[in-house]
């Protein structure tokens, strides 16, 4: 699941400790920010601090009801380059209405983290092993998008940027 240690990369380029822990396996749900499982949410409203979701592939939104409204944010997990559903999952959070934080978790690098803004993402934990300082730098490559997406609704050429 979720490694709760990396540090926080944001859209913007700034870097944060992670503030949001896990559930014990006994049971006991932790002081402060908490990210829950799906399996999990009938415990959301006993959660003090901040409330996260942690959706996985098995969890579209297409197909399940979320308390959008109750969540601070919605970590969705990447579990490898090749799998794409979870660009789709924060396109269509944020078409439902989702306005809080959208995080991507797993297998997350930097040569994907313009395509994950793009799509939504608000923040993004870099996948253990890569270097977030060299991704944080890569955030600034794409600066004028081409195409409308999720995050740019009117894309450069449409507004004469």
């Amino acid at each position: 699941m979720l490694n709760t240690s990396l540090q926080v990369l944001s859209k913007d380029g700034t870097i944060a400790d992670n503030s949001y822990q896990v559930i014990a396996e006994d049971g006991v749900i932790p002081q402060g920010d908490v990210v829950l499982t799906t399996a999990q949410l009938d415990q959301l409203t006993l959660v003090q601090g901040k409330k996260a979701l942690y959706i996985t592939v098995n969890d579209s939104p297409e197909t399940h009801q979320f308390p959008l409204n109750e969540l601070d944010a919605i970590f969705i997990e990447f579990a490898g380059f090749g799998d794409g559903r979870g660009y789709s999952f924060a396109a269509l959070l944020r078409r439902q209405g989702y306005q809080g934080e959208l995080r991507a978790v797993g297998d997350v690098f930097k040569d994907v983290l313009n395509y994950l803004k793009r799509s939504g993402f608000d923040t993004f934990v870099v996948k253990e092993g890569k270097d977030i300082h060299e991704a944080a730098a890569g955030l600034k490559d794409f600066t004028h998008p081409y195409q409308a997406s999720t995050a740019v609704p009117q894309a450069s050429y449409q507004t004469g940027a």
